[in-house]
C-alpha cells in the first residue's frame, strides 16, 4: 500500500520489475526455511518444531501483467476491481481544487496533464518522472465554485412508479441530489414483503422515502401519483415532481435555482422535451417523464380533484403522456420546456453530450439502460468540490481535456476553448437523423474517429480525499490509466 493514500502494497508474478525488488527478499527467505529444516532434522521427529508460513502471492494480482513501460507499483486492488488484466501505463496525480468566485465552466491551464513541460527534460531526475507509488510529483491545482454549507429542498416533493428492487437499486444514485436536502420521495411499488429493509437503507443514506404497495398495473400506478403527491402535500410544498427510477439530478442547488424563476403559485407544468424528433413524433409535445415531470402546487390539486383525475385515468396512454393531456384539457396550463432537464433518448456513445461545452444539465435519464454512464460514481467526486465542479473541463498544456467525472480526451483536431457545438457520437433510435436533434443539442459537429480518450471507470471516497480511475482500454497493448485523487485545499 502506498503510504500517502493507503494503498495495499501488492505485486504480481509476471511483473519483472517487481520480482527484481523482490528476489532478494525471497532468496533470504529460503535460506531462513532450509535452516530451520535442518536445525528441526537435528532435533528429531519428536522435537517441536516452528511453525513455517510460506509467503504466497495473490492469485488475482498474479494475472496482472505490467508492460515493460510500467516502471512504477500501480494499486492492485483497483486494477482487478476494474477488471484490467494488462497494463501499459499508469500515472497517479494529486488534483487540489480551490474555491474561486464564478470561475468559467471551461478553464485552460499551462501545464500537461501527462507529459513535462520542456523544460524539464533536462532536469536530474528525468528518468524517475514517476515515484514508487506511480505518482507524479507536482500535483494540478484548479478553480472550482464553493460549494453551498447547506441545502434545503423542502419545498420539493418527488413521485416514482417502479418496484422494490428496482428502488433499491436506485437509491445509491438518488442520495446525491435527495439525501439530507429535505425533499421526500414517495414511491408507488409492487406488493413486496421487504419494504422494511429498502425502507431502512434509504433512512441511512438520509432519503426521505415513502414507500406504498399498489395492486394498480404500471402506467395506471404512474398516473396515480399525480393524486398520491396531491395527498400528501404539506405548508411548505411548491413544486410535485413525477420522475423514473433513473431521473439523476445532478445538483439540487442548480434545481433551487433554476425554479426561482417560475411562480409556483399559478398552475405550471414544467418539463423537458426529447431530444429527438422522431420520439416527439410518437409521443406527442409533452414534458418526458424521464427528465423529470413538475407540477405547481395549484396544478397538481387542480389534476387531483376526483372528476379531473377519474376522468384522465381511464386515458388509453401511457403515463407521462397522459399526465400531458390531462392537463392540456383540465387546466389552464400548457408545456413549459426547461432545457436543462434531459430525456437524453439517444443510444450508445454518450461522450459528445457530457463533454460538450455546456452548461450542467439539471437532470440525466436512460444512462444505466440506453448508454452507460455511471452517474453514481460520476458525482462522487462532489464529495469534495461540490456539485458544480461535475463536468466541469480543464484543458492542459499537452492537448488533453478533462471532463471531471467523465472522461479525458485529445481530439484529432483542435476544438476551441469557446466552442460549444457538440459531437455527435451517438445513436439515435427510430431513425433518428442528425437534423432529429438539432432542436435540443445544436450546434453538432461530426464525430471525431480520431480521438483518444480515457474514459471513467470508478471513483471512491477515501479518507477526504476522491480517487477516480479513468481508463483507455487496449487488451492488446495493455490498458493505459490515469488516477486522479482530488481533494479541497
Amino acid at each position: 500500500m502506498s503510504t500517502k493514500y493507503g494503498l495495499r502494497d501488492r505485486s504480481p508474478m509476471n511483473s519483472s520489475w517487481v520480482w527484481k525488488k523482490k528476489l532478494p527478499r525471497y532468496l533470504a527467505g529460503a535460506c531462513l526455511v532450509g535452516t530451520l529444516f535442518i536445525f528441526g532434522s537435528r532435533l528429531g521427529h519428536h522435537a517441536p518444531g516452528p511453525e513455517i508460513i510460506h509467503e504466497t502471492l495473490d492469485p488475482a494480482a498474479a494475472n496482472i501483467t505490467l508492460t515493460a513501460d510500467v516502471g512504477c507499483e500501480p494499486d492492485f486492488d483497483a486494477l482487478e476491481r476494474l477488471g484490467v488484466t494488462k497494463v501499459s501505463q499508469y500515472v497517479r496525480r494529486e488534483v487540489l481544487a480551490i474555491a474561486a468566485p464564478n470561475p468559467p465552466m471551461s478553464q485552460t491551464l499551462n501545464t500537461p496533464l501527462f507529459e513535462r513541460h520542456p523544460a524539464d527534460r533536462h532536469a536530474p531526475h528525468e528518468t524517475e518522472l514517476l515515484q514508487n507509488d506511480c505518482t507524479v510529483d507536482s500535483p494540478l491545482t484548479v478553480e472550482v465554485p464553493r460549494p453551498p454549507q447547506h441545502v434545503d429542498a423542502s419545498h420539493f416533493d418527488f413521485g416514482v412508479a417502479t418496484t422494490l428492487a428496482r428502488l433499491d437499486e436506485s437509491l445509491d444514485a438518488f442520495t446525491h441530489w435527495a439525501g439530507h436536502t429535505g425533499v421526500r420521495i414517495f414511491a408507488l411499488i409492487e406488493p413486496d414483503q421487504r419494504v422494511p429493509e429498502v425502507e431502512a437503507k434509504a433512512e441511512r443514506l438520509g432519503i426521505n422515502l415513502f414507500v406504498t404497495q399498489s395492486e394498480e398495473e404500471y402506467q395506471t400506478r404512474y398516473f396515480s401519483l399525480v393524486s398520491h403527491l396531491a395527498q400528501n402535500l404539506r405548508d411548505e410544498t411548491r413544486w410535485s415532481c413525477i420522475i423514473d427510477d433513473d431521473t439523476f439530478f445532478l445538483s439540487t442547488p442548480a434545481l433551487i435555482e433554476a425554479f426561482e424563476k417560475y411562480d409556483h403559485t399559478q398552475e405550471m407544468y414544467i418539463g423537458g422535451v426529447s431530444e429527438s424528433v422522431a420520439q416527439i413524433g410518437i409521443f406527442g409535445l409533452m414534458g418526458f417523464g424521464g427528465a423529470g415531470v413538475f407540477l405547481s402546487r395549484p396544478l397538481v390539486e387542480q389534476l387531483a380533484k376526483p372528476e379531473v383525475f377519474n376522468s384522465c385515468q381511464q386515458m388509453v396512454y401511457t403515463g407521462d403522456r397522459r399526465i400531458s393531456l390531462c392537463v392540456y384539457q383540465y387546466s389552464s396550463a400548457h408545456l413549459t420546456i426547461d432545457h436543462r432537464l434531459r430525456q437524453l433518448d439517444f443510444r450508445g456513445d454518450s461522450s459528445g453530450f457530457f463533454e460538450a461545452n455546456r452548461p450542467l444539465p439539471l437532470s440525466v435519464h436512460h444512462w444505466k439502460s440506453w448508454f452507460n454512464t455511471d452517474m453514481t460514481k460520476l458525482s462522487r467526486v462532489s464529495e469534495v468540490c461540490g456539485d458544480s465542479c461535475l463536468l466541469r473541463k480543464w484543458r492542459f498544456a499537452d492537448g488533453w481535456i478533462l471532463t471531471n467525472g467523465f472522461s479525458i480526451s485529445k481530439y484529432s483536431e483542435e476544438i476551441g476553448p469557446d466552442d460549444i457545438s457538440m459531437e455527435l457520437t451517438w445513436d439515435g433510435d427510430h431513425s433518428a437523423s442528425r437534423e432529429a436533434f438539432m432542436h435540443e443539442l445544436g450546434p453538432l459537429r461530426e464525430k471525431d474517429d480520431g480521438k483518444v480518450s480515457y474514459i471513467m471507470a470508478d471513483s471512491i471516497v477515501d479518507r477526504g480525499r476522491v480517487r477516480q480511475w479513468y481508463i483507455r482500454r487496449d487488451s492488446d497493448r495493455g490498458d493505459q490509466i490515469m488516477e486522479l485523487v482530488w481533494r479541497m485545499q
